[in-house]
């Protein structure tokens, strides 16, 4: 029961992270609104692999789900250019301080979700174990690098 807590946790995070993301799409423009893109499709992913988990159905489509994720997490970096900032972005001015702990983190969330990718869709405390490691590579960046959530 514990892990089906803590799936249903991080999946209730992960809205709230696709929901804020969605909020001010409207006025980004140029790269801090394909940022903001990019990171929503990468919480729809990560939300629509949770609910797979808590259903414990379909999970042979996980697989591609972490795939498209492992891709778009491959573009964070480029995504933060020296000077983006303008508003509505959520990114902290250290993410550009801290260049290299960023970039870092952004590698780390790329290698977790390939793990995921290749895990098999038979295991699913696999899975579970693995998603749990790409949800908290996400979360490890948004601690230091995003304005928190409006709640």
């Amino acid at each position: 029961m514990n892990k089906l807590s803590l799936i249903a946790g991080l999946a209730i995070a992960l809205l709230g992270t696709v929901a804020f993301a969605h909020k001010g799409h409207e006025h980004a423009t140029g790269v801090v609104r394909e940022r903001m893109e990019l990171m929503t499709e990468m919480g729809d992913r990560l939300l629509a692999i949770s609910k797979r988990l808590r259903a414990n159905k379909e999970l042979d489509r996980i697989a591609p789900d972490a795939r498209a994720i492992k891709e778009a997490s491959s573009k964070i970096a480029s995504q933060f250019p020296p000077g983006s900032t303008q508003s509505p972005t959520a990114a902290k001015p250290v993410v550009w301080q801290q260049w290299d702990d960023f970039a870092e983190k952004a590698k780390k969330l790329q290698a977790e979700a390939e793990k995921l990718s290749m895990t098999s869709p038979s295991d699913g405390d696999a899975l579970r174990s693995q998603f749990r490691a790409v949800a908290f590579a996400c979360d490890g960046c948004h601690e230091t690098y995003r304005v928190p959530k409006e709640k």
